[in-house]
């Protein structure tokens, strides 16, 4: 048997013909489970026969020939701007620390001095005059200019070996043997600036086969018979150390076990300071 709702009326009037068949632009819906289009606000299915509200709620669609599936996928969350900047945290840190080491390993362009071919001479004489005002207890101010000072330290300079005097242009003491320590750490140039009254101080050493610089700028102060250097700049290879930092810098190089008697001034030196260009070492 034909079903009720599938049957097809015609009727003749007047010659016309009519059909009562719903309009079509009426709303439609598919059968969930075998996809047949009907009329839509029925409780079953024409077709199978399936009740719609034991299945799901209707679902109006328009010319569909399956059931619905789901009709739209939840889109996968972004991620925030957070959880990218974790996963990118790694790399960061990477990058930060390999350009700390270039620019710790890159020197700094050591300080051009001042040279004098009688400088020696000079500096012999004076640390003669010195030695001997301090023997009789006189007071007395021996001064050095940039050219006496470099010369001064050069020929008081402790390096690990002859071949890296060489290298460095500076003339080891005779008889001189290194230790272990020294290798490990071995000075191979010190260089000083006097602007004013102010000190630049600049020193290439070796630590565990890598050579490092080190710039120091500031005033020399005398503190309980100590030499003391209160800094106002200085970097490490290119890189500028903080002024946070600074200060720790400093101190452990002055007041370090193994540096620290080498800053220690003769009872006899009352100060030493940087006056003029120049170095002044004054006796009591």
């Amino acid at each position: 048997m034909i079903p009720l709702r599938q049957l097809t009326a015609w009727f003749r009037v007047g010659g016309m013909e009519m059909s009562l068949q719903p309009d079509r632009a009426c709303a439609t819906l598919c059968c969930p489970k075998c996809g047949f289009e009907q009329e839509a606000g029925g409780i079953d299915c024409i077709r199978c026969g399936i009740i719609f509200s034991k299945i799901k709620p209707p679902v109006e669609t328009e010319g569909c020939d399956l059931p619905p599936l789901n009709k739209s996928k939840a889109e996968p969350m972004k991620p925030g701007l957070l959880s990218r900047f974790v996963r990118l945290l790694p790399w960061i840190s990477l990058g930060m620390t390999a350009t700390v080491l270039f620019l710790i390993l890159k020197q700094a362009p050591p300080l051009v001095i001042q040279t004098d071919p009688q400088a020696a001479e000079r500096v012999a004489s004076k640390m003669a005059d010195l030695q001997f005002a301090m023997q009789f207890n006189e007071r007395h101010a021996a001064t050095l200019n940039k050219a006496e000072l470099n010369q001064w330290m050069r020929e008081n300079l402790t390096i690990a070996s002859a071949h890296q005097a060489q290298q460095a242009g500076i003339a080891v003491p005779g008889g001189h043997e290194a230790t272990v320590k020294e290798v490990q750490s071995a000075l191979k140039d010190v260089r000083m600036n006097l602007m004013g009254n102010q000190l630049r101080a600049y020193a290439l050493f070796v630590m565990y086969g890598k050579e490092i610089s080190l710039q120091l700028d500031g005033t020399l102060e005398t503190q309980g018979g100590y030499i003391r250097l209160k800094p106002s700049a200085g970097k490490i290879g290119s890189l500028p150390i903080p002024s946070s930092t600074l200060d720790r810098v400093v101190h452990q190089l002055f007041d370090s076990p193994q540096n620290r008697d080498k800053f220690q001034l003769p009872p006899q030196v009352e100060s030493v300071h940087i006056e003029n260009n120049s170095l002044v070492i004054a006796t009591r």
